[in-house]
C-alpha cells in the first residue's frame, strides 16, 4: 500500500492548509510536531477561518484517528468507513507519522489484488461473535479441496460477525456443507461476475463521495 509523507504543524497557516486540501484532492491533513503525529484536521472545521489563523488555533478540534504500520488491508477498509474520511495516518510503534493512505488510491490498488482479479465464488458468512475462527474458515476450505482468495470481516455487531471470502473450487458443495456444520450460516454465495459489478458499484461510489467532499 502506498503512503504519502505530507503533513501540517502547529504553526502552519490556514491559508497554506486550504491550498494544501484543494492541491492533494484531501477533506483532512494530518497534524505532526518534530514527526511525532498529534491529530488530524479536516476541512470542514476550518471553513470560514481567516487567513492570518494557523492551524494551532484549532487545536480543539483535532481528531486522533490513525492506523497503525503493520495494519492488513481488511483493518485499513474498516477504518475508512469507521472514520468516514479519505485520508488515514499511519503510525509506527514509536508514535511517529509513516505516511498516509489515500482512499482513492487504496481502492485502485485493491481492485488489482488476486482477491478481485481472480474468478471464483464469494460466500458471506455469519457466526456468533464469540465462536468464529478466521484460522477455521481457511481451514475447512482448504481441506475441501478449495483455494482461499481472501477473507475478512465485513461486520461486526455485539452478537454476530459478517464473513466475506472468495475461493476457487470444484467442490463448492462440499466446502458449503462443511461451513454449515460447524455452524457457519451462509448468507450469500455470488458468481464472480455478480461481485465484480458490486466492486464497481462501490468504486463509483467513492469516486462519487471524494468529489463532493472536496468541492
Amino acid at each position: 500500500m502506498t503512503t504519502h509523507f505530507l503533513h501540517i504543524d502547529p504553526n502552519t497557516s490556514i491559508e497554506e492548509v486550504n491550498l494544501l486540501f484543494e492541491a492533494h484532492s484531501l477533506s483532512a491533513l494530518p497534524v505532526c510536531e518534530n514527526n511525532s503525529f498529534i491529530g488530524v484536521l479536516r476541512k470542514e472545521a476550518v471553513e470560514g477561518a481567516t487567513k492570518e489563523a494557523l492551524v494551532s488555533d484549532y487545536e480543539y478540534a483535532f481528531e486522533h484517528y490513525f492506523i497503525p504500520l503493520t495494519a492488513t488491508w481488511d483493518a485499513v477498509v474498516e477504518a475508512f468507513a469507521l472514520y468516514q474520511t479519505d485520508m488515514l495516518p499511519v503510525i509506527n510503534e514509536g508514535g511517529d507519522f509513516i505516511g498516509y493512505y489515500h482512499l482513492d488510491e487504496f481502492v485502485l490498488q485493491f481492485i488489482e489484488t488476486p482477491f478481485i482479479q481472480e474468478a471464483g465464488y464469494v460466500l458471506i458468512l455469519q457466526k456468533d461473535t464469540l465462536n468464529y475462527s478466521l484460522a477455521e474458515v481457511s481451514s475447512i476450505v482448504e481441506e475441501n479441496g478449495g483455494k482461499l482468495l481472501g477473507l475478512y470481516l465485513s461486520n461486526r455487531t455485539e452478537n454476530n460477525v459478517l464473513i466475506t471470502l472468495k475461493i476457487t473450487t470444484n467442490r463448492l458443495s462440499e466446502i458449503l456443507q462443511h461451513l454449515r456444520r460447524y455452524g457457519y450460516g451462509i448468507l450469500t454465495e455470488k458468481e464472480d461476475d455478480h461481485y465484480r459489478k458490486e466492486l464497481k458499484d462501490i468504486a463509483d461510489y467513492f469516486e462519487k463521495y471524494l468529489d463532493l467532499g472536496n468541492r
